[in-house]
Formats: C-alpha cells, sequence, structure tokens
C-alpha cells in the first residue's frame, strides 16, 4: 500500500519579471474533450470530436504583490499573455520530487473583498494558451494552442491535424 503523496509548497513566478510569490492554492487546466451524443441502432452513445475544450486555470496567491499588475502589462505588450512558472514540491515516504507546471495566457485578477483582520487573496484567471506539466524531470502534458500540440505521455494527439490542415 503506498503512502500519500502531500503537495508541501508552491512558488508562484513570473517569466520576465521573477517570484511573484506563494499560492495558497492552483487550480490546474482541465484536460476535456468536446464530446457528442449520437443515435445508432437503438442506442445512443457518445463519441469523441477529436477536438479539445478551452484551458482555464486560477493561481491563488496569499498575499498582494504590484508584480501582478507588471506582468499584465508585460503580458498585454507581447501579445502572448503572462508565462506563469509554478514549482512545487511533491512530499511521499521520505522523498520529495519537483512539480513544475507552465502556464501562459491572459490574465484577469480579483483582489476579492478587503476585510479587516482576515488574510489577503488574490486571485488570477488565465485563459490558457500554453500549458506544461512536468514531474520529477519526466514531462506529462504539454498543450500549446497556438501550435497546435495537444501531446500527453509523448503522445502529440495533433500530430495528424497539423500535417493535414498546415
Amino acid at each position: 500500500m503506498s503512502k500519500p503523496q502531500v503537495l508541501t509548497d508552491i512558488n508562484v513566478f513570473i517569466d520576465g519579471i521573477g517570484h511573484l510569490g506563494t499560492s495558497k492554492k492552483v487550480t490546474l487546466p482541465k484536460i476535456e474533450k468536446v464530446r457528442q451524443s449520437q443515435t445508432s441502432g437503438g442506442f445512443e452513445r457518445t463519441v469523441d470530436t477529436g477536438i479539445f475544450k478551452e484551458l482555464e486555470c486560477e493561481i491563488t496567491l496569499a498575499e498582494y504583490s504590484s508584480s501582478v499588475f507588471a506582468s499584465m502589462a508585460l503580458g498585454n505588450a507581447s501579445g502572448l499573455g503572462v508565462l506563469f512558472v509554478l514549482k512545487g514540491s511533491i512530499f511521499q515516504d521520505g522523498t520529495r520530487v519537483p512539480l513544475v507546471a507552465t502556464i501562459q495566457g491572459d490574465i484577469d485578477v480579483d483582489d476579492g473583498d478587503l476585510e479587516g483582520g482576515k488574510e489577503l487573496e488574490r486571485k488570477i484567471k488565465v485563459a490558457v494558451n500554453l500549458y506544461g506539466m512536468t514531474i520529477d524531470g519526466t514531462q506529462g502534458v504539454l498543450f500549446d494552442t497556438t501550435n497546435m500540440i495537444a501531446m500527453i505521455d509523448g503522445v502529440d494527439y495533433l500530430a495528424d491535424l497539423r500535417t493535414q490542415i498546415q
């Protein structure tokens, strides 16, 4: 029986600016396909369309940093959006392994409510156009919507589409 994995900490960095802060919580992009219902042979079934759903991410920071607005300006100027690098450490059975998530896209900032005596919280929502995750040096996923790449465990699910339409 394996022991539970614990994410010890998450640091958030912004390309071109540096350390943004620590994160209380990150909701990584969900990898989902668009499916359609089809009726055939007396059965209704769901079929794969070969299209992936829009990628979204939310980063919750435990602090206010003016770098968020600087990154917003930098991302808007580049036209590519803000590039975040999230670095965490997974602890299991006395061993630590690195987790690195790379996320790029347009951002919205939600500073929430200001309430005396309460911990500050800032949420950054990202409309993702680039998402990659590496655990212990092994890349699990790489999604690049600009270049039509959908790599999962070393298999690029859009390679044939690129050759057919480019």
